[in-house]
Protein backbone atom coordinates (compact mmCIF):
# COMPACT_ATOMS: atom_id res chain seq x y z
CA UNK A 1 0.00 0.00 0.00
CA UNK A 2 1.12 3.54 -0.74
CA UNK A 3 0.02 7.09 0.76
CA UNK A 4 0.60 9.37 -1.98
CA UNK A 5 0.63 12.69 -0.46
CA UNK A 6 2.02 16.53 -1.11
CA UNK A 7 0.85 20.20 1.30
CA UNK A 8 -0.60 22.95 1.03
CA UNK A 9 -1.97 26.07 2.68
CA UNK A 10 -4.59 28.59 3.20
CA UNK A 11 -5.21 31.88 5.04
CA UNK A 12 -8.09 31.30 7.37
CA UNK A 13 -10.77 33.56 8.79
CA UNK A 14 -8.41 35.41 11.61
CA UNK A 15 -6.57 38.08 9.63
CA UNK A 16 -3.75 36.57 9.16
CA UNK A 17 -1.25 38.10 6.76
CA UNK A 18 0.38 34.70 5.37
CA UNK A 19 -1.26 31.36 5.50
CA UNK A 20 -2.41 30.44 8.84
CA UNK A 21 -3.91 26.81 7.83
CA UNK A 22 -1.87 23.98 6.27
CA UNK A 23 -2.83 20.73 5.10
CA UNK A 24 -1.40 17.68 4.01
CA UNK A 25 -2.37 14.51 2.70
CA UNK A 26 -3.67 12.39 -0.77
CA UNK A 27 -4.42 9.06 -1.36
CA UNK A 28 -4.08 5.88 -0.17
CA UNK A 29 -3.68 3.28 -2.88
CA UNK A 30 -3.30 -0.81 -2.75
CA UNK A 31 -1.30 -2.17 -5.36
CA UNK A 32 -3.65 -4.14 -6.94
CA UNK A 33 -4.98 -1.06 -8.02
CA UNK A 34 -2.23 1.29 -8.33
CA UNK A 35 -1.58 0.56 -12.28
CA UNK A 36 -5.74 0.32 -13.13
CA UNK A 37 -6.19 4.17 -11.30
CA UNK A 38 -3.19 5.36 -12.61
CA UNK A 39 -4.04 4.44 -16.80
CA UNK A 40 -7.90 5.59 -16.05
CA UNK A 41 -6.39 9.09 -14.60
CA UNK A 42 -4.11 9.11 -17.95
CA UNK A 43 -6.58 8.68 -20.09
CA UNK A 44 -8.63 11.26 -18.93
CA UNK A 45 -6.16 13.46 -18.84
CA UNK A 46 -5.52 12.27 -22.61
CA UNK A 47 -9.22 13.37 -23.74
CA UNK A 48 -8.55 16.94 -23.10
CA UNK A 49 -4.40 16.95 -23.66
CA UNK A 50 -2.18 14.65 -23.67
CA UNK A 51 -1.97 11.65 -21.02
CA UNK A 52 1.11 11.91 -19.60
CA UNK A 53 0.68 15.49 -19.56
CA UNK A 54 1.51 17.32 -15.97
CA UNK A 55 -1.51 18.30 -14.31
CA UNK A 56 -2.00 20.17 -10.55
CA UNK A 57 -4.73 21.92 -8.66
CA UNK A 58 -3.32 25.22 -9.33
CA UNK A 59 -2.61 24.67 -13.24
CA UNK A 60 -1.31 27.78 -14.17
CA UNK A 61 1.80 26.68 -11.85
CA UNK A 62 2.98 24.38 -14.32
CA UNK A 63 3.15 27.08 -17.13
CA UNK A 64 7.07 27.60 -17.16
CA UNK A 65 7.46 23.77 -16.92
CA UNK A 66 5.18 23.54 -20.23
CA UNK A 67 7.14 26.14 -21.68
CA UNK A 68 10.40 25.21 -20.99
CA UNK A 69 9.09 21.64 -22.57
CA UNK A 70 8.17 23.76 -25.85
CA UNK A 71 4.31 23.07 -24.93
CA UNK A 72 2.86 27.00 -24.14
CA UNK A 73 -0.10 25.93 -26.77
CA UNK A 74 -1.09 22.51 -24.55
CA UNK A 75 -0.66 24.73 -21.64
CA UNK A 76 -3.13 27.27 -22.83
CA UNK A 77 -5.52 24.68 -24.04
CA UNK A 78 -5.30 22.71 -21.45
CA UNK A 79 -5.70 25.48 -18.70
CA UNK A 80 -8.94 27.03 -20.84
CA UNK A 81 -10.74 23.44 -19.85
CA UNK A 82 -9.15 22.98 -16.38
CA UNK A 83 -12.75 22.62 -14.58
CA UNK A 84 -13.77 19.76 -17.52
CA UNK A 85 -10.27 17.23 -17.15
CA UNK A 86 -10.33 17.76 -13.10
CA UNK A 87 -14.13 16.74 -13.26
CA UNK A 88 -12.98 13.69 -15.69
CA UNK A 89 -10.61 12.76 -13.79
CA UNK A 90 -13.06 12.72 -10.61
CA UNK A 91 -15.34 10.78 -12.63
CA UNK A 92 -12.60 8.10 -13.96
CA UNK A 93 -10.84 7.45 -10.17
CA UNK A 94 -14.11 6.89 -8.58
CA UNK A 95 -14.49 3.48 -10.18
CA UNK A 96 -11.39 2.38 -8.15
CA UNK A 97 -10.54 1.38 -4.36
CA UNK A 98 -8.44 3.95 -2.56
CA UNK A 99 -8.99 6.23 0.24
CA UNK A 100 -8.71 9.89 0.77
CA UNK A 101 -7.11 10.94 4.34
CA UNK A 102 -5.85 14.71 4.55
CA UNK A 103 -5.07 16.33 7.69
CA UNK A 104 -5.95 20.11 8.56
CA UNK A 105 -4.17 22.50 11.06
CA UNK A 106 -4.91 25.49 12.37
CA UNK A 107 -1.51 27.71 13.52
CA UNK A 108 -1.95 28.78 17.35
CA UNK A 109 -0.76 32.73 16.08
CA UNK A 110 -1.71 35.10 13.19
CA UNK A 111 1.55 37.12 13.76
CA UNK A 112 3.84 37.10 10.59
CA UNK A 113 6.88 36.65 12.41
CA UNK A 114 5.39 34.08 14.71
CA UNK A 115 3.96 32.08 11.71
CA UNK A 116 7.69 32.72 10.05
CA UNK A 117 9.04 31.03 12.55
CA UNK A 118 6.75 27.47 13.31
CA UNK A 119 6.15 27.28 9.44
CA UNK A 120 8.68 24.31 9.04
CA UNK A 121 7.17 22.74 12.54
CA UNK A 122 4.05 23.36 11.79
CA UNK A 123 4.13 21.20 8.00
CA UNK A 124 5.58 18.62 9.90
CA UNK A 125 2.86 18.87 12.40
CA UNK A 126 0.58 18.03 9.75
CA UNK A 127 2.07 15.63 8.35
CA UNK A 128 2.53 13.89 11.33
CA UNK A 129 -1.21 13.99 11.88
CA UNK A 130 -2.12 12.90 8.44
CA UNK A 131 0.50 10.51 8.96
CA UNK A 132 -0.95 9.03 12.14
CA UNK A 133 -5.10 8.28 10.48
CA UNK A 134 -2.84 6.73 7.26
CA UNK A 135 -0.95 4.27 9.77
CA UNK A 136 -4.53 3.56 11.78
CA UNK A 137 -5.39 2.77 8.04
CA UNK A 138 -2.56 0.29 7.34
CA UNK A 139 -2.95 -1.48 10.33
CA UNK A 140 -6.80 -2.16 9.53
CA UNK A 141 -5.68 -3.38 6.54
CA UNK A 142 -2.59 -5.50 7.25
CA UNK A 143 -0.85 -4.62 4.06
CA UNK A 144 2.57 -7.02 3.52
CA UNK A 145 4.35 -3.57 2.70
CA UNK A 146 3.93 0.36 2.71
CA UNK A 147 5.31 3.13 2.01
CA UNK A 148 4.57 6.70 2.01
CA UNK A 149 5.42 8.69 -1.59
CA UNK A 150 5.98 12.63 -1.05
CA UNK A 151 6.35 15.83 -3.31
CA UNK A 152 9.27 17.41 -3.06
CA UNK A 153 9.80 19.76 0.28
CA UNK A 154 9.06 23.27 -0.08
CA UNK A 155 12.57 24.94 -0.49
CA UNK A 156 13.91 21.76 -1.19
CA UNK A 157 13.80 20.80 3.09
CA UNK A 158 12.71 17.43 4.05
CA UNK A 159 14.07 17.86 7.76
CA UNK A 160 10.36 18.15 9.11
CA UNK A 161 9.22 15.43 7.66
CA UNK A 162 12.13 12.76 7.86
CA UNK A 163 11.92 14.08 11.77
CA UNK A 164 8.67 12.61 12.21
CA UNK A 165 8.71 9.58 10.14
CA UNK A 166 11.69 8.35 12.08
CA UNK A 167 10.20 8.79 15.35
CA UNK A 168 6.99 7.64 14.26
CA UNK A 169 8.68 4.01 12.15
CA UNK A 170 11.02 3.85 15.23
CA UNK A 171 9.27 5.11 18.59
CA UNK A 172 5.63 5.15 17.45
CA UNK A 173 5.39 8.96 18.51
CA UNK A 174 5.42 12.55 17.01
CA UNK A 175 8.85 13.86 16.98
CA UNK A 176 8.78 16.83 19.39
CA UNK A 177 5.50 16.48 21.35
CA UNK A 178 5.95 12.99 22.01
CA UNK A 179 2.23 12.45 21.01
CA UNK A 180 1.66 8.77 20.94
CA UNK A 181 0.10 6.98 17.45
CA UNK A 182 -2.47 4.93 18.40
CA UNK A 183 -1.35 2.24 15.53
CA UNK A 184 1.87 2.02 17.47
CA UNK A 185 5.52 2.02 15.79
CA UNK A 186 5.45 1.76 11.59
CA UNK A 187 7.69 -0.66 11.77
CA UNK A 188 5.76 -3.01 13.61
CA UNK A 189 3.32 -2.31 10.45
CA UNK A 190 5.28 -3.35 7.57
CA UNK A 191 6.05 0.35 6.68
CA UNK A 192 9.22 0.94 4.88
CA UNK A 193 11.93 2.67 6.87
CA UNK A 194 11.52 6.61 5.19
CA UNK A 195 9.62 7.78 2.81
CA UNK A 196 10.06 8.31 -0.53
CA UNK A 197 10.72 11.90 -2.07
CA UNK A 198 9.76 11.54 -6.06
CA UNK A 199 9.12 14.57 -8.90
CA UNK A 200 5.96 15.22 -9.26
CA UNK A 201 5.61 16.68 -12.75
CA UNK A 202 6.82 12.17 -13.67
CA UNK A 203 4.04 10.35 -10.88
CA UNK A 204 0.77 10.44 -12.04
CA UNK A 205 -0.92 9.33 -8.68
CA UNK A 206 0.82 12.05 -7.38
CA UNK A 207 -0.34 14.44 -9.76
CA UNK A 208 -4.03 13.28 -8.31
CA UNK A 209 -3.07 13.11 -4.93
CA UNK A 210 -2.36 17.02 -5.77
CA UNK A 211 -5.54 17.28 -7.32
CA UNK A 212 -7.38 15.62 -4.31
CA UNK A 213 -5.44 18.22 -1.48
CA UNK A 214 -6.23 21.12 -3.55
CA UNK A 215 -10.11 20.34 -3.66
CA UNK A 216 -9.89 19.39 -0.02
CA UNK A 217 -8.46 23.42 0.52
CA UNK A 218 -11.42 24.85 -1.50
CA UNK A 219 -13.64 22.90 0.23
CA UNK A 220 -11.86 23.70 3.78
CA UNK A 221 -12.18 27.66 2.41
CA UNK A 222 -16.17 27.28 2.01
CA UNK A 223 -16.67 25.54 5.41
CA UNK A 224 -14.83 28.81 6.76
CA UNK A 225 -16.53 30.89 4.65
CA UNK A 226 -14.40 32.60 2.45
CA UNK A 227 -15.98 31.18 -0.59
CA UNK A 228 -19.91 30.45 -0.81
CA UNK A 229 -19.15 27.43 -3.03
CA UNK A 230 -16.29 26.42 -5.55
CA UNK A 231 -15.24 23.98 -7.84
CA UNK A 232 -14.03 21.42 -5.26
CA UNK A 233 -16.43 20.94 -3.29
CA UNK A 234 -18.40 18.92 -6.63
CA UNK A 235 -14.67 17.62 -6.85
CA UNK A 236 -14.73 16.18 -3.57
CA UNK A 237 -18.38 15.35 -3.70
CA UNK A 238 -17.38 13.04 -7.28
CA UNK A 239 -15.17 11.28 -4.97
CA UNK A 240 -16.94 11.80 -1.18
CA UNK A 241 -17.37 7.77 -1.22
CA UNK A 242 -13.13 7.08 -1.11
CA UNK A 243 -12.85 9.35 2.01
CA UNK A 244 -12.31 7.08 4.92
CA UNK A 245 -14.46 7.19 7.33
CA UNK A 246 -17.20 7.56 4.47
CA UNK A 247 -20.15 8.22 5.09
CA UNK A 248 -20.17 9.29 9.79
CA UNK A 249 -16.42 9.55 10.28
CA UNK A 250 -15.15 11.91 7.21
CA UNK A 251 -13.76 14.09 10.01
CA UNK A 252 -11.86 12.41 11.93
CA UNK A 253 -11.06 8.90 9.87
CA UNK A 254 -10.49 10.55 6.12
CA UNK A 255 -9.77 14.15 7.64
CA UNK A 256 -7.73 15.31 10.84
CA UNK A 257 -8.60 18.62 11.54
CA UNK A 258 -6.41 20.63 14.40
CA UNK A 259 -6.60 23.72 16.23
CA UNK A 260 -6.80 25.09 19.80
CA UNK A 261 -10.44 26.70 18.49
CA UNK A 262 -12.91 24.32 19.04
CA UNK A 263 -15.11 26.21 16.85
CA UNK A 264 -12.93 25.94 14.05
CA UNK A 265 -12.81 22.03 13.73
CA UNK A 266 -16.50 21.95 14.32
CA UNK A 267 -17.16 24.40 11.14
CA UNK A 268 -15.40 22.06 9.37
CA UNK A 269 -16.91 19.17 10.55
CA UNK A 270 -20.57 20.42 10.15
CA UNK A 271 -19.59 21.75 6.31
CA UNK A 272 -18.20 18.25 5.27
CA UNK A 273 -21.02 16.38 7.17
CA UNK A 274 -23.67 18.87 5.48
CA UNK A 275 -21.83 18.97 1.83
CA UNK A 276 -19.71 15.45 1.13
CA UNK A 277 -20.93 12.70 3.65
CA UNK A 278 -24.29 12.73 2.21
Amino acid sequence: MRWYADNSELNGIRGAIIPDVIMFGGVAVKPEHEFSLRRAIERAKGKWGAERAPVKWNFKDLEKLYADRGLTKLHKDMLATSKDWRLEIAKAASAFEFRIIVAVVEAHSVAKRTLKGVKPNLSGYAFSNGLMRFALYAKEEGPPSVQVILDWPDKKDPKPFDSEYRAAFAEGKTAERKVSYHSGPLSSLNFYDCPAYVSMQHCTLLQFADLVLGANRELVECALGKKSTGFGVDFCKELRENYHGYPTNIVGHGMSVSSRRSAFRACVKDYVDREVAI
